[in-house]
């Protein structure tokens, strides 16, 4: 099921990159539609124990390491990647 910030994000490592192996897996997808509620798309890739954990952690370290403003963002872990390894698709609402 879909995450949407705000919610209540987990503690943050000092390198979120190295200890939950998070990295980007795709180039960011626009989106423009005629009714101006422009979008950005990214997946990512994160070590989780769940669904749920890997759209918790991706939103927590895109908060934390980023400026990019997360209101009304959502992260929707699409397939398990590997053991304990999701791909998490990151929906950020704006203008772009």
């Amino acid at each position: 099921m879909p995450t949407t910030f705000p919610v209540t994000l987990p503690p943050v490592p000092a390198d979120p990159e190295a200890a939950w192996h998070a990295e980007r897996v795709g180039d960011t997808a626009y989106e423009r539609p005629d009714d101006g509620r422009s979008s950005a798309t990214t997946v990512f890739a994160i070590d989780a124990t769940s669904p749920d954990e890997a759209e918790l952690r991706v939103l927590a370290w895109i908060n934390h390491s980023y400026e990019d403003d997360l209101r009304r963002a959502t992260a929707t872990a699409g397939h398990q990647a590997g053991p304990h390894r999701w791909h998490v698709s990151l929906r950020i609402l704006g203008e772009f």
